[in-house]
């Protein structure tokens, strides 16, 4: 925790203004956020237990409640939060601010911060936005019991329980005995069970720091309300750069696609009207091959002439289609089963089969041509 305080230090550049009832002074001290620091003895304190309260109505309760203990007309305040209890300063806000000659004076906006004090802008110079918070939050925190805290003007008696601010009056000089004993006796404390510890100098040193405090969600978002802001904007304007860059690195994908498509094609062109050709002679090859293995019908005569057993035979008809070859065959000395018989002797033919034709003395063979 104390190396990322460092951490921040380092980049802190942010002036703190201090407002008292002498003066108002801008602090040497740098810090993360611009602060109007509202001096003690412009401030009032008030300790208030809300146990009672359901967690998330308790800064509501304390709305309701600062009316009440404050008498100014517009109360401007901070709230530190530790467990249920509420540790609240309160102010005039009419006698916080500065003039336009001020260094980075807050407006009179009036407008909630995170903690619960009021957010101001930057005054006549528009220069910063300041957070409005006490003196006392830029001191140290003290252990239980009774403390005395040097402050810009004056002294602050304090007194702790339990990590609370239990009660804090202001004194314009050192309190004395009877000021502790009148401090305690508030307190009910015996002043021998108390023994005050050693105050700090005069004009202690303000931390450019005030407490830290865990904020809502709600309280948060608003604290950091400009960053968030700029952060969303940042990320989109990323996001919209990222998604151009991806855009042109697709379009210019594209075009590279595109050109080397074109160059392929360009090579390919040849090779595919070469490959087409290949394959129209293939397909001539294969239907002259097909026709060379047909056997011709001046052979077919032939065989069939040579096959008939009867020299007094005479061709009528003759058909062929398909491999399949269909005679009509005249003879007066007509046989069907040696026609049979001769024709499927012949290693050529296949399926042969004779029937009676119209007219006298004729056959029909019917066969199969093998390849």
């Amino acid at each position: 925790m104390n190396n990322l305080l460092k951490l921040r230090q380092l980049f802190s550049n942010k002036r703190n203004v201090i407002q008292t009832r002498s003066d108002t002074v801008q602090l040497p001290a740098r810090s993360v956020h611009p602060h109007w620091i509202v001096g003690r003895d412009l401030c009032m304190y008030r300790g208030e237990y809300f146990a009672n309260v359901p967690r998330s109505k308790r800064r509501s309760a304390l709305a309701l409640k600062l009316p009440v203990w404050s008498p100014f007309e517009r109360t401007g305040h901070h709230c530190v939060w530790s467990g249920s209890s509420a540790m609240v300063w309160f102010w005039d806000e009419d006698n916080v601010g500065a003039g336009p000659d001020a260094p980075d004076g807050p407006d009179a906006s009036g407008a909630p911060d995170a903690s619960g004090a009021k957010r101001s802008a930057a005054g006549a110079n528009g220069a910063a936005r300041l957070r409005v918070r006490p003196e006392t939050v830029f001191h140290a925190r003290k252990p239980d019991g009774l403390h005395l805290q040097a402050c810009r003007e004056g002294f602050e008696l304090q007194y702790w329980r339990s990590d609370v601010l239990a009660d804090t009056f202001w004194f314009p000089d050192r309190p004395d005995e009877r000021n502790l004993r009148w401090f305690l006796d508030r307190q009910g404390v015996d002043a021998h069970a108390a023994p005050l510890s050693a105050p700090a100098a005069a004009g202690a040193e303000i931390a450019p720091e005030p407490w830290s405090v865990s904020l809502t969600p709600g309280e948060w978002l608003e604290a950091n309300e400009r960053t968030l802001v700029a952060t969303c904007f940042l990320t989109l304007l990323l996001a919209v750069v990222w998604q151009e860059a991806r855009f042109w690195k697709i379009h210019h994908l594209k075009d590279a696609a595109a050109a080397e498509l074109t160059r392929m094609q360009d090579e390919l062109d040849p090779l595919l009207e070469a490959r087409n050709e290949l394959l129209r002679l293939r397909r001539t090859n294969r239907g002259l091959s097909e026709s060379l293995r047909e056997p011709s019908q001046a052979r077919l005569m032939g065989l069939v002439d040579r096959a008939i057993p009867s020299a007094q035979a005479r061709f009528r008809e003759w058909r062929y289609q398909q491999r399949e070859l269909t005679v009509v065959v005249e003879d007066p000395d007509l046989d069907p089963i040696t026609y049979v018989r001769s024709l499927e002797a012949e290693p050529l033919f296949d399926q042969v089969r004779a029937e009676p034709a119209r007219g006298d003395n004729r056959i029909e063979i019917t066969l199969r041509v093998r390849v």
